[in-house]
């Protein structure tokens, strides 16, 4: 008889619980639901046009640091490589440096030639990832 009310003592908590939790999700994903579809962020040079959502990380200084581009863009790398913009495909996943230049695109718009550290030129295919250092070298493209 003691377990019984002990059970029940600690069900009905639980179950309270429960409803908190199903309340707030509910409110979250109602929030969620009215956000705008996209905003333009910035980076310490540029500005990316991204998806508003989850995916959309900020840095302590209110940067954009990753996101979900809404629209085609054309992002910057670090200046010293002499690579200047990449084009990025609409919903493309990018990251920057904090140095605010593109470190980052998992779908390129359009072929391209970058310089590597070693200054040799690799050529990159239209959809392709591509990454660069701090100073705007290539490191991959797929």
């Amino acid at each position: 008889m003691m377990m019984m009310a002990l059970v029940r003592e600690i069900v009905v908590p639980a179950r309270a619980v429960w409803v908190a939790v199903g309340l707030g999700l509910g409110l979250l994903l109602t929030t969620a639901a009215a956000a705008p579809a996209a905003s333009a962020e910035r980076t310490s040079v540029q500005e990316v046009p991204c998806e508003a959502g989850r995916e959309l990380l900020l840095a302590r200084d209110g940067t954009v640091s990753a996101c979900r581009i809404a629209a085609a863009a054309e992002l910057l790398v670090a200046p010293a490589a002499g690579n200047g913009r990449i084009a990025c495909a609409a919903g493309s996943h990018v990251e920057f440096h904090r140095n605010g230049y593109l470190s980052f695109c998992d779908r390129v718009g359009a072929a391209g030639t970058y310089a590597t550290r070693s200054r040799r030129s690799t050529s990159c295919r239209t959809n392709g990832r591509v990454a660069f250092d701090e100073n705007g070298y290539l490191e991959y493209c797929s």
